[in-house]
């Protein structure tokens, strides 16, 4: 049947009300015989036999409609234009969750349900923290010492690298650092609601030497592993050893010099001259295991001073019978010897002293007193126990 927007209409509210289609009513109303009509009247005996049709006379929508027993009516669940309904609101999966949530509530401990604890034997202000938040007293506290715990491990963790030069102490350093520099700000934080000015100056005087101490701190940690932690060895590596190296050179070239134009009858300066180049070798590795030695070790007896003026007294007597295209040298050699005593003056000096391991010494002469004068304000703010 072709579309139909009068026919669709009404029919859709006939539906809905339970009565017959237009097209059945109007099969009804056709009496010709062998009508779709006759074939309803045969199909429904009862309802229109006998007499006149009680559709004469009557409207159309005032019809007596066909309808099926109760049993074979089916609802319009599935019809193109259902009605609108009320959405009705279900409350019904909030009992559980609501009951749920009762019992939890009931079973909570005290101190996690928000209801203070009975603890008659701690402070008003330690109950109060139980209650709800901390005091102010309780978190100062706890910041203090979260900052001491970081000052002691960043200490710690910095000697270790000193010791062992590992990297797993460096990490733990530079991680205590930052955690003592937290701490910091978390009492800085606290002191808006202080009124002891002794204690705010103290504060101030303790920010500024944390930056100051981290600055140390990060001063010596920047040359361990690095020639600069021994500046006793950076001088023999730079200055000595090349300066004896230079020395041993001159000393087989003026040799050299010195055989050719030498006899077996007369040996001249050949032999003390080969003495001063075997003592040149022997102080070259007495210095080389002097410096590679413990701080406690002696120095070796070559590097005294009066071996030195003995060697620049036999390089001036040789230079008188040397070939004169060699007393340059020999004056060269001279000029060596006061070099490398004077640079050996140094190092004796490092290594006897304090300041051979410069890492160490600077740590305890730098860094320690600032940290001592940290932990002193820090004991003024620890209450008594």
């Amino acid at each position: 049947m072709p579309f139909s927007a009068k026919n669709d209409a009404e029919n859709y509210w006939r539906t809905r009300y339970g009565r017959p289609l237009a097209t059945t009513v109007r099969a009804l109303q056709d009496g010709k015989p062998g009508s779709y009509g006759d074939m309803l009247r045969d199909e429904t005996p009862g309802i229109y036999s006998g007499g006149a049709s009680p559709l004469s006379g009557t409207s159309l929508r005032d019809a007596v409609p066909l309808e099926k027993p109760p049993g074979q009516k089916k609802r319009l669940i599935k019809n193109s234009f259902p009605a609108a309904r009320p959405r009705r609101l279900r409350y019904w999966f909030v009992i559980p969750f609501g009951g749920l949530t009762a019992v939890a509530f009931i079973t909570m401990p005290p101190s996690e349900n928000g209801a203070p604890l009975n603890r008659p034997d701690l402070p008003p202000a330690a109950q109060g923290a139980i209650a709800g938040s901390p005091a102010p007293a309780l978190q100062f506290d706890a910041a203090l010492r979260r900052f001491l715990e970081a000052h002691e491990a960043s200490l710690v963790a910095l000697r270790g690298f000193l010791l062992t030069d590992g990297e797993g102490f460096r990490t733990e350093w530079l991680d205590a650092t930052l955690r003592m520099q937290s701490a910091m700000n978390a009492l800085d934080a606290h002191s808006a609601s202080w009124t002891d000015g002794q204690r705010l100056v103290e504060l101030v005087e303790a920010k500024r030497i944390v930056t100051q101490l981290l600055a140390e701190e990060r001063a010596v940690a920047s040359i361990v592993g690095t020639p600069n932690r021994y500046p006793g060895l950076q001088i023999f590596r730079a200055d000595i050893v090349p300066a004896l190296a230079e020395a041993q050179e001159i000393s087989a070239a003026v040799m050299s010099a010195m055989l050719a134009v030498s006899s077996p009858d007369s040996v001249g300066p050949v032999g003390p001259f080969a003495a001063f180049r075997g003592d040149l070798e022997t102080l070259r590795e007495d210095l080389a295991r002097y410096v590679a030695a413990p701080a406690t070790h002696a120095p070796p007896a070559s590097s005294r001073a009066e071996h030195f003026a003995a060697r620049r007294e036999m390089l001036t007597a040789i230079r008188a019978e040397a070939p004169a295209d060699m007393r340059p040298r020999i004056d060269r050699l001279i000029a060596l010897m006061s070099f490398a005593e004077d640079k050996l003056s140094r190092i004796l000096a490092l290594q006897q002293g304090e300041r051979w391991d410069y890492a160490s010494f600077a740590f305890r002469t730098r860094v320690m007193p600032l940290a001592a004068r940290l932990e002193d304000i820090a004991a003024r703010w620890t209450p008594p126990r």
